[in-house]
């Protein structure tokens, strides 16, 4: 799954530079990452277990790796070319004051905190939970935020088999890639 989805940003005009990776785990983004890519890329990651934190940090030494939780980890806003990771699940909520006082579940606040983060033209290309694309009122308000900032390049449903090879799971999950557009651009016309 990893490496098509490497193969689809490559399609999409991404030749490296900033690369944000907010829920690393052991970095199978990194390690998935086409050589050419690879090289051409300033890597930062971000992971809360300081074991699987610790391992990344020491496949990835070139890295800049930071074992703490998303909210906790100050990056420019406008950054990044790119933000890619298979998100953490759940409904538990993030507090982060930057953005509003209703705090957003675990899923969604990583695509909130990511739109901000990549600079106009930039990717987010995030595995997430259902629940982003399905109703509720949380997803309602993200999807809306989301509208207003980026254009939705693909989604696709994830079959509930595709992580029981390398994660041992059955889960179904959606890939939603989203291209940020520059502040008070018109979204992209679909013809």
């Amino acid at each position: 799954v990893i490496r098509n989805i490497w193969k689809a940003i490559e399609r999409l005009g991404f030749k490296g530079e900033r690369v944000l990776e907010p829920s690393m785990g052991v970095g199978n983004f990194f390690g998935a990452m086409p050589e050419n890519l690879r090289s051409a890329s300033t890597l930062n990651g971000i992971e809360l277990d300081s074991i699987t934190g610790g391992i990344a940090t020491q496949l990835y030494q070139k890295a800049d790796i930071a074992i703490d939780g998303y909210q906790n980890v100050k990056y420019p806003d406008n950054w990044f070319d790119l933000a890619i990771s298979n998100v953490p699940f759940g409904d538990n909520p993030i507090n982060d004051k930057a953005y509003g006082k209703k705090p957003f579940n675990l899923h969604n606040y990583f695509f909130r905190k990511s739109i901000e983060k990549v600079r106009p033209g930039g990717l987010v290309c995030f595995i997430t939970s259902t629940g982003t694309m399905d109703s509720g009122k949380s997803s309602e308000i993200l999807r809306q935020i989301l509208a207003d900032k980026a254009d939705l390049v693909g989604a696709v449903r994830l079959p509930n088999t595709s992580f029981e090879g390398n994660a041992g799971t059955s889960v179904t999950t959606d890939l939603i890639v989203l291209q940020k557009r520059e502040n008070g651009a018109a979204p992209a016309a679909f013809n």
